[in-house]
């Protein structure tokens, strides 16, 4: 597996092999690839590779509709079935999803073309068979486990980490695990006997997931808000978007060339908070007469530029002062009565922005789950990677060890 805040790795779709680097989702269970039918205007799509069913000997049409949200960006298209391959593994007759609208900035900054889901089938859109159901019943693996580690360390060989599909990897991994049966069999949900932040809060049991597709730690907003608090976290009014203009402005500009209509391109870069198109509308209609004027492209970026002064986006992540990260206290999760320690270093991520300067991004982000859902607290990438962790589906549990 490649990464270091995204975590994913390659399969290929289709004969002769079409590859694709895909996020492997603990808490998702749907396959989904962008799809060559992708309108020009969806710049998820247009920035990754595509799937072309012509090209696939093996390809089976299905058509059904297809859509599923997320909390970073929802994916819309139909169905499709091919043979799937992964780690030497041959997948017969895998459904999946190609996708043809992707609204949303994080699947365009995103490393990963398509995500591949080990959730449960009970949450599987369209009631597809997910891809590790499929290994199973194919005999395609040693026992009904699999399992990841995430390696952040740049000294540590390997970084990106791994998936083990059929079992563990005992060179991953030190001491036994701390298993912890399942409570709900849609996502990878368990119980938590309490969360502490050093000596200053304590949240009561409760429930949590395991979760490999989402980066953080995450839970309730007021508990949240609490930790935040404590640590001395503060909103970001978030760089993204003009990173994203200095990054994508010629493709903007292209697209406009194109015929796609300022509507278009403003939801397909998801510059329409709440669906409310007004301000990037406005923008984009003065970047169209420049482009149809055959203004310079220093004058039309610089007018792209102007979006982002208007429509900060709300990520919900926040920062902390890189000075302070060391004087912070732990955060504990204690599981079957065994406490598992995130150090500030741990939990605070440090991302670089030039050669000379980084910001420190707090690990965690609250998110209110429905009713039907919720409370629940998202166990993400922060703590999978230290504690390396298994998924037993024949036990029904998740195991954590200590990761090497």
């Amino acid at each position: 597996m490649k990464g270091d805040s995204q975590w994913y790795g390659t399969i290929t779709l289709g004969t002769p092999p079409q590859k694709f680097e895909v996020l492997f989702d603990t808490g998702s269970s749907n396959v989904w690839i962008p799809s060559s039918q992708c309108p020009i205007w969806v710049l998820a799509c247009d920035l990754h590779a595509q799937y072309d069913h012509t090209k696939s000997k093996t390809y089976v049409p299905n058509g059904e509709k297809f859509e599923i949200q997320y909390g970073s960006g929802s994916t819309s298209g139909f169905l499709s079935q091919d043979t799937m391959q992964m780690a030497g593994l041959t997948i017969k007759n895998q459904v999946f999803a190609e996708v043809t609208g992707e609204p949303g900035l994080a699947f365009v900054a995103a490393g990963f073309d398509g995500l591949a889901g080990l959730a449960f089938d009970s949450i599987s859109v369209d009631h597809v068979t997910p891809f590790w159901y499929n290994l199973m019943a194919q005999k395609l693996v040693d026992e009904p486990v699999f399992a990841f580690w995430l390696n952040r360390a740049p000294s540590k060989p390997g970084k990106g980490g791994e998936l083990s599909l059929g079992g563990v990897d005992p060179n991953h991994y030190t001491g036994e695990f701390t298993n912890v049966k399942l409570t709900n069999e849609t996502y990878w949900e368990f119980a938590f006997d309490k969360m502490t932040l050093g000596d200053h809060l304590t949240f009561s049991a409760g429930h949590a997931i395991a979760d490999t597709g989402t980066s953080l730690l995450v839970g309730p907003s007021d508990q949240i808000d609490k930790i935040q608090t404590a640590i001395g976290a503060n909103s970001i009014y978030t760089g993204e978007c003009q990173a994203l203009i200095h990054e994508e402005g010629q493709q903007i500009i292209k697209y406009l060339e194109s015929g796609a209509t300022p509507e278009q391109v403003c939801e397909s870069i998801s510059l329409c908070p709440g669906g409310a198109c007004t301000v990037c509308k406005t923008v984009m209609f003065y970047v169209e007469a420049l482009v149809g004027s055959k203004a310079g492209d220093e004058k039309i970026l610089d007018a792209l530029a102007g979006i982002c002064k208007f429509i900060p986006l709300q990520s919900g992540e926040k920062t902390v002062d890189c000075k302070t990260v060391k004087s912070l206290p732990n955060f504990t999760v204690t599981l079957a009565g065994k406490p598992f320690v995130l150090t500030p270093e741990q939990y605070i991520l440090e991302v670089p922005i030039s050669n000379s300067t980084s910001i420190c991004v707090s690990g965690f982000m609250g998110l209110d789950m429905p009713p039907r859902v919720g409370p629940l607290w998202i166990l993400g990438d922060v703590f999978i990677g230290p504690y390396y962790t298994k998924f037993d589906f024949g036990n029904k549990l998740v195991g954590f060890a200590n990761a090497k």
